[in-house]
């Protein structure tokens, strides 16, 4: 599958795509056309294997869910309901 795709395992070598319409700045579209011709690759598989190398760093610097703790919530108040 393609979520194991890094930036060293790009040698030229194509996979089947959906398209995805994004909107990126033209330096950030240039800076990937570089690094594409660089590696020999797609756009599609460069851009592929920097959101994947992008979610590796945001699962080593963020938390995970079950080790934060709870939200403390307010008991809910007892006794009569509010008059409508």
């Amino acid at each position: 599958m393609r979520s194991e795709l890094r930036l060293k395992d790009l040698g030229g070598h194509k996979a089947p795509s959906k398209l995805m319409n994004v909107k990126v700045p033209d330096s950030v579209s240039s800076a990937i056309d570089r690094i594409s011709r660089e590696l020999g690759s797609s756009k599609t598989a460069t851009v592929v294997a920097l959101l994947n190398e992008g979610l590796d760093v945001l699962v080593q610097t963020t938390p995970s869910a079950r080790s934060r703790k709870p939200i403390q919530r307010r008991t809910p108040r007892r006794g009569r309901p509010p008059k409508r």
